[in-house]
């Protein structure tokens, strides 16, 4: 059997640690197991992935105290390292590679850092750490993964593609799992409040700049005042949820708008809406996405998202440019959804994917 030290999973049940699952419940634990190191204190998915055989291990994150976390982190690896055949480093960005230089000082044999974003999502200091470690993160990665190869030129620089040790590997769902239901649609609605006639638009996503919520609540404000017929909701949580509870406030949204926080019952949640939007400024593959396509819901999207993750026929792109944009837009896509969904069998349908997933992670 081979063990893979997986990091990158925060507490939050976000889209790379939904990928992370997602692979991690389809694969053949008799061949392969993962432990997780992480710097929360708890764990998305902690218990399921305890239940599947992982170990998981918590030190100190480096933004609370850049000591203790070197110190712990030395420790763990001087204990832990023989232990693993593979290191897997998802991440957003290259801020933090301290993961992948233990692995390759402690002589972990395979180490994989799997671009999981395109964009920088923090600030300009981040993003000249993130060049910076890009140009040396040969001397520690042995494989470059990706979600999207429009991402990965970004995270890995242009030309990473001709790399033999660089793979593309799709975000997958299963989309079994997402599948309409009729009856879940009907008890979903009723529990959230919305009445016979109403539109249900959702969108899933951390609270963060990088999803544009505020954005999103503009254009639902100049749409639901010319037609009460709209609902919102907004699945996620983050640090932005203070300042867009108070801009639901104040553009008088508070009887039409929902903030759920996070949930455990997406697939119920996707049931009951009738439209999905995603006004992202940037993504690398958005597995809401991927979901509300599993689901055959319409979708409008960013038009700064790559087609990468568009799969249905039913999806449209919006410019995140024009506010007024949105309020027209939305009135004119259908509530109706696919008849033939392409989700299933495509290459982010994972279980299709997890036997590819697998020789990739073993070669």
């Amino acid at each position: 059997m081979q063990r893979v030290l997986v990091v990158g999973m925060t507490a939050n049940p976000g889209g790379l640690e939904a990928v992370v699952m997602n692979y991690y419940r389809k694969l053949d634990r008799s061949r392969i197991q993962f432990d997780f190191l992480i710097t929360t204190p708890t764990m998305a998915y902690e218990s399921e992935a305890r239940a599947l055989g992982a170990h998981i291990f918590s030190i100190t994150a480096r933004r609370v105290n850049p000591f203790k976390f070197t110190i712990e982190l030395h420790r763990f690896f001087a204990e832990h390292a023989t232990d693993y055949d593979i290191l897997w480093a998802n991440l957003c960005s290259l801020v933090n590679i301290d993961y992948l230089k233990m692995a390759a000082r402690y002589s972990i044999p395979k180490r994989i850092v799997h671009c999981h974003n395109s964009r920088n999502m923090n600030d300009a200091l981040r993003g000249v750490l993130h060049d910076m470690h890009r140009r040396s993160i040969t001397r520690y990665a042995t494989d470059y993964w990706s979600c999207s190869d429009n991402a990965a030129e970004w995270f890995f620089g242009k030309g990473i593609r001709s790399n033999p040790r660089y793979r593309y590997i799709p975000n997958g769902v299963d989309p079994s799992q997402y599948q309409f239901n009729e009856q879940i649609r009907e008890s979903k609605r009723k529990e959230l409040g919305v009445k016979d006639g109403q539109i249900l638009i959702g969108n899933i996503g951390r609270l963060h700049t990088q999803k544009n919520q505020s954005f999103l609540l503009k254009a639902f404000a100049a749409l639901s005042n010319r037609d009460a017929r709209y609902r919102l909701i907004i699945v996620g949580d983050g640090d932005l949820r203070p300042s867009l509870e108070q801009e639901i406030n104040d553009l008088g949204l508070q009887a039409s708008v929902q903030l759920l926080g996070v949930r455990h019952d997406m697939a119920d949640l996707y049931n009951a809406m009738d439209i999905f939007v995603l006004p992202s400024l940037f993504e690398g593959v958005s597995i809401a996405l991927l979901e509300a396509q599993s689901n055959g819901l319409p979708c409008l999207i960013s038009d700064t998202l790559s087609d990468e993750g568009i799969v249905n026929d039913n999806i449209r792109k919006v410019s995140i440019e024009n506010i007024d944009g949105w309020r027209t837009v939305i009135p004119q896509t259908g509530i109706t959804r696919v008849s033939i969904n392409k989700m299933l069998g495509s290459d982010f349908d994972i279980n299709k994917q997890v036997s590819s997933f697998m020789q990739d992670l073993l070669d």
